[in-house]
């Protein structure tokens, strides 16, 4: 692809696609999206075929499961209806518009159906999670249906937010999906959360039993240490950190 301001889409193998779905995850507040899209990427067997090349990229090398990667990468399911877009370092401020638009730019000649940005919003606090949908008016009226919840209000920014807003000028339909998530302490009820929604709105039939049973593990461990907490210091104890 020919060289532009924001950047270039490198293909490392050929890949035909029939109007995928796109989900993008991306170190921003807090790396929910990409442990989302890594999870995705992981359980449906996704294959990298593509890298983003810009000057907003920071030049830094990702070591990981014994491979060197570039940080901005693109990955595909093998009958070219998934892709997941995900960049492990936060993009240069200056950078987000014009690499958005040669993302989205390069995205329509593939005839995306949508893109979803996966965002989370930093907390303290553990607990079951929400998952909350900012969309245009048409689409929400569609994903109540699926008992989506709608953000009252919400800012989105990086990299995920400059896509949302080059799709409102280029017309490629796009969403985002929220949900909280802590920051100090592994926090897997946010990526079931997530995951959850996109199985119920994409229909994409992701596995979510390991997800489940850390879940399921990290909260007989907080209900152990509450109730340890409860006992060192009397049935009044305040234990709200753990509420």
């Amino acid at each position: 692809m020919e060289s532009k301001e924001g950047g270039n889409i490198i293909l490392q193998k050929e890949v035909k696609l029939k109007n995928p779905l796109v989900i993008g995850g991306f170190m921003n507040q807090t790396p929910l999206g990409v442990m989302v899209t890594s999870y995705i990427v992981e359980s449906l067997k996704m294959h990298q075929v593509g890298i983003m090349k810009s000057p907003y990229i920071p030049p830094v090398t990702v070591f990981v499961g014994r491979k060197m990667r570039n940080p901005f990468r693109i990955y595909s399911n093998e009958d070219g209806t998934l892709l997941i877009v995900q960049s492990e370092v936060p993009v240069r401020q200056d950078g987000l518009a014009p690499l958005s638009e040669v993302l989205l730019g390069w995205l329509k000649t593939q005839g995306i159906s949508e893109f979803v940005v996966v965002d989370g919003i930093p907390t303290r606090e553990l607990g079951e999670r929400d998952t909350y949908l900012v969309a245009g008016a048409n689409r929400i009226s569609e994903l109540e249906k699926k008992k989506i919840e709608i953000a009252e209000s919400a800012i989105i920014s990086g990299i995920g937010g400059a896509i949302l807003n080059e799709s409102l000028m280029s017309n490629v339909n796009a969403l985002a999906l929220l949900t909280m998530h802590a920051m100090e302490i592994p926090d897997p009820d946010s990526v079931l959360s997530i995951i959850k929604a996109l199985n119920s709105i994409y229909n994409l039939k992701i596995n979510t039993a390991v997800l489940e049973e850390s879940v399921k593990r990290l909260h007989e461990q907080i209900n152990k240490i509450s109730e340890e907490y409860k006992a060192s210091k009397g049935e009044d104890a305040d234990n709200s950190m753990y509420k």
